[in-house]
Order: C-alpha cells, then structure tokens, then sequence
C-alpha cells in the first residue's frame, strides 16, 4: 500500500534520470520479458493486429538501458495505414514504440485492446491511441505518452531512431 501510495505521490514531481538511462539512437530492442527475453525484435515477430510487447533498448555494447523504470518501451503493430499521417516517420511498417509509463501517475501501461486499438493503464483506467502519437483517448491522463522513433534494421531488426519524442512519465499536457 505504502508503495502505490509513494508511486502516485511522486506522479506530478517524476523525474526520468540521466539521459542517457533512456533509449537512445542507433539501440536494438529486444523482448523484455518472457521465455524469450533478450532476444532480438523482429517485424516478422510482430503480426500486424498482435499482442503488445515490452521491449528493452540495448546499446551497440550489449549493455541493456534498464537503470531508469521511465526506459521501458511497449510495441504494437497495426496496419500501416491505421498509423496517423503525421506519425508514419517515427513507425516502421505499422510497428509503433511508445513510452510504457502512464502520464498521469506513472504506472505501467500494459493493456491493449485488438478490438478499440487502445492501450490501457489498469491503475487509473487512462487509454491512449499508439496509432496517433500515443493520444489520450479517455483520462485522467492529459498528456498523450511519448513515441519512440524506429528504423529498421539489418534483417528487419527494429531499432531506435531517436529520443522520446517527450518526456516520459508524468507531467504536464
């Protein structure tokens, strides 16, 4: 109780860490979690309308960006043409990566909907649309979650193509 009570106090004051704890340009994914955990993720490991994934960046060492909690990544793959216009360039082929941290208190957004398309934060309810830049569909969210551009790599490997567009966790719309 104390715990969940600290995780939403912190919710307006969240502070992301060193920048360089987050994913950063030129990372691979891999899966996160799982009996496949650690390995490299794929477009052909990602059906269009498929489960979402939790991925992890992994820097051109090896060495996995997990120091910071506001680092974890989610995946869906929709239809390429389901991806807003003005978020094509930040997916790749439908694949869409987004901040799995909740903007309103900071909990961990790991529902998803095949039938609505919407991303879900089972602590507060808040949903959000991957396919439209991570918008809020329904609140007490305000402030849509942040997508992380890809690219595609050597043998449709997904990679980072840049920072958080935004800052990860809460905060201000």
């Amino acid at each position: 109780m104390l715990g969940a009570a600290a995780c939403c106090a912190a919710g307006g004051a969240a502070f992301a860490g060193p920048e360089e704890l987050l994913p950063q340009k030129g990372d691979r994914l891999v899966l996160g979690d799982g009996a496949k955990a650690g390995e490299p993720i794929t477009l052909d490991g990602l059906p269009v309308g498929g489960d979402l994934v939790e991925a992890v960046a992994v820097d051109p060492q090896g060495v996995r960006r997990e120091g910071s909690r506001f680092a974890k990544i989610i995946l869906v793959r929709v239809a390429p043409d389901q991806v807003a216009e003005d978020q094509r360039a930040h997916a790749v082929e439908g694949v869409v990566a987004l901040s799995a941290i909740c903007t309103h208190q900071g909990c961990t957004v790991s529902g998803w909907s095949h039938e609505t398309k919407r991303l879900s934060c089972f602590c507060h309810h808040s949903e959000f649309l991957p396919a439209e830049g991570g918008r809020v569909a329904k609140g007490p969210a305000r402030k849509r979650l942040p997508v992380l551009p890809l690219a595609k790599g050597e043998g449709g490997t997904l990679m980072v193509a840049g920072s958080f567009v935004g800052k990860p966790g809460p905060g201000p719309a």
